[in-house]
């Protein structure tokens, strides 16, 4: 489920806890994470954040955060994972749209976890965006967006508008996580942010340095819904909600 939150405070916060698991489930998620380096995927296994508790109030969002790592969490995209056991795992993201009034979305390249998989410029929290338990969610979408895009949303010469706006929160039969994202508006036409985009991914192959997108999809505001439900690859599950939920605000 989707919700607008660009009027309500976020509070996240990063407990000491780590998640339990049965050790036979454990064995498990070593071999899956296993698994995945032997197929050549550029990952590590880093800690994470689970929500084990989410509140959307009236003015405030608080979300409840325990640790788990990135194997726990690769295992219940892949596998799937009890209730009890899931990670619902924190991150955050950008939605980004051209001036022309296109939405952004990444691909994710041949050597990452889940090559093809189509998403918004995002990730997970890093350690350095938690001081005494507080989490920055505004570090996380700066940096990534930086990465993945190398658009500094404090840049105005690029970037007319950056706001919190958005929530996500899985559903039972969903994979789980929960994401908070910005509604960045671009002072970049598509034709521009392509061509931007190709340069920089050109930067980052020759310099050996990691890829996150190898391919950027435009989609036109007014038809994008269509436009991704056309795309054949696999699909971060917010990823139609999101879209839905910003196109029912122009």
């Amino acid at each position: 489920m989707i919700y607008e939150i660009e009027n309500k405070k976020v509070i996240a916060i990063s407990k000491n806890e780590k998640i339990e698991l049965p050790e036979d489930l454990k064995q498990k998620i070593v071999e899956n994470f296993e698994n995945i380096l032997k197929s050549g995927a550029n990952v590590w296994n880093g800690e994470v954040r689970c929500v084990a508790k989410n509140d959307v109030g009236e003015d405030t969002v608080e979300l409840i955060c325990k640790n788990s790592d990135y194997a726990h969490y690769l295992y219940g995209e892949r596998i799937g994972l009890p209730e009890e056991y899931s990670c619902k795992n924190l991150s955050a993201g950008s939605l980004v749209e051209t001036s022309d009034n296109f939405y952004i979305i990444g691909e994710l390249d041949k050597t990452t976890s889940y090559p093809g998989m189509l998403q918004v410029p995002g990730g997970n929290i890093d350690p350095k965006d938690i001081v005494d338990e507080n989490i920055n969610i505004m570090a996380t979408i700066k940096r990534e967006t930086l990465e993945e895009l190398n658009i500094d949303l404090d840049d105005a010469s690029k970037v007319i508008e950056s706001k919190i706006k958005y929530l996500y929160i899985s559903e039972p039969d969903e994979q789980p996580g929960v994401e908070v994202f910005t509604k960045v508006k671009l002072n970049m036409s598509k034709k521009e942010m392509q061509q931007y985009f190709e340069e920089y991914y050109k930067y980052l192959k020759n310099n050996n340095l990691e890829v996150e997108f190898g391919t950027l999809h435009f989609l036109k505001k007014e038809n994008a819904l269509k436009e991704l439900e056309d795309l054949e690859n696999p699909k971060r599950k917010y990823l139609t909600h999101l879209i839905k939920a910003d196109m029912e605000n122009i």
